[in-house]
């Protein structure tokens, strides 16, 4: 045998980059009424984000988006999570959660890739928000929505909108609300679309997260929410579809609200005009999209902007907040 023609036994392609790694469990979900292609090497994670989704009508039509999750055991990380870092460049997104697990969003291609920790896997609460829910958020202005930070209540396919600062009770508030008969669709963000010429807007669909604080008020969350810890913060996750219609459609909103808890010893409304709202509804964005998508987004305030709105000061108690909810979803029906 010459030397020239000996080839060493094979032993594995070196792949460090995991970029061959096999994605065997795949299918088409819906979220948002939007189409998303799945792919994982994980069990595991496939069926948990079969059951995430199945409040979703079946899926319809080509993919609009591409996801492919790989699920590794090295390196190692485990709750809490990890802080997250993040930046973009043209097409790009792309979000990391410690040094073994991220999210790297291509726009143009519609394509997301992402590495995740096996021990950030088995946390289901983490896994939901802030993993899938981040992901969700980086290809939603690509999909036709434009996010805000706010909640969402409703009846009967209407929408009222709920928009506040952190700590100002708008998840608590919609929570109590949902307790006197309302749907509770979104408690941190909201995904709005215009759809023949019609707003709608789809919830968020991961837990309403409360502070620790607000079990002192409302100790029947101790048994109907799990903690989740990020770095410094305990959340205490509660799953709201147990408000929510069996299968998940978007609502019309006919209303904002703005709250400002703490504002006044005595409840007190006051409308908010159409000049007012714009700028304050644009600060409630959640990220400063590309000018690319500043037609959507434009369309999108502007028929937000065309909404009756109204400042509720109140004292500190969010079920002083909630006792209007019902009465401005019928003032504006």
């Amino acid at each position: 045998m010459s030397p020239t023609s000996y080839r060493p036994p094979q032993q594995g392609r070196h792949d460090p980059l995991r970029r061959f790694t096999s994605t065997p469990h795949a299918s088409q979900f819906t979220l948002c009424g939007r189409t998303i292609r799945f792919e994982t090497n994980s069990s595991q994670l496939f069926n948990q984000v079969a059951q995430l989704l199945q409040q979703y009508s079946p899926p319809v039509g080509d993919p609009e988006f591409f996801w492919r999750i790989v699920v590794q055991s090295s390196p190692e990380a485990v709750p809490p999570w990890p802080r997250q870092c993040a930046f973009s460049d043209g097409d790009l997104r792309y979000l990391q959660f410690g040094q073994s697990t991220f999210v790297a969003v291509d726009l143009k291609r519609r394509r997301a890739i992402a590495f995740l920790s096996q021990g950030l896997a088995d946390d289901l609460l983490g896994l939901v928000s802030p993993f899938l829910g981040n992901l969700f958020c980086l290809t939603a202005a690509s999909l036709g929505f434009t996010t805000i930070f706010a909640a969402c209540v409703g009846s009967a396919g209407r929408g009222l909108i709920v928009i506040a600062a952190p700590n100002n009770g708008k998840t608590t508030a919609s929570y109590i609300s949902a307790k006197n008969g309302l749907q509770f669709h979104a408690d941190r963000a909201l995904f709005l679309e215009m759809n023949g010429g019609r707003l709608l807007c789809w919830g968020d669909f991961w837990p309403a997260a409360f502070r620790s604080e607000t079990l002192q008020f409302l100790p029947e969350l101790g048994d109907l929410t799990e903690p989740f810890r990020y770095r410094d913060f305990t959340f205490h996750y509660f799953d709201k579809r147990v408000f929510q219609p069996a299968t998940t459609e978007p609502v019309s909103p006919v209303c904002c609200v703005f709250l400002r808890r703490g504002a006044t010893a005595e409840p007190r409304i006051t409308p908010v005009s159409q000049m007012e709202l714009r700028p304050l509804l644009a600060g409630f964005a959640s990220f400063y999209e590309d000018r690319r998508f500043q037609a959507q987004q434009t369309a999108i305030f502007d028929a937000l902007a065309s909404l009756p709105a109204y400042e509720l000061g109140y004292d500190g108690d969010p079920a002083t907040a909630a006792a209007f909810f019902q009465r401005l979803l019928a003032r504006s029906s």
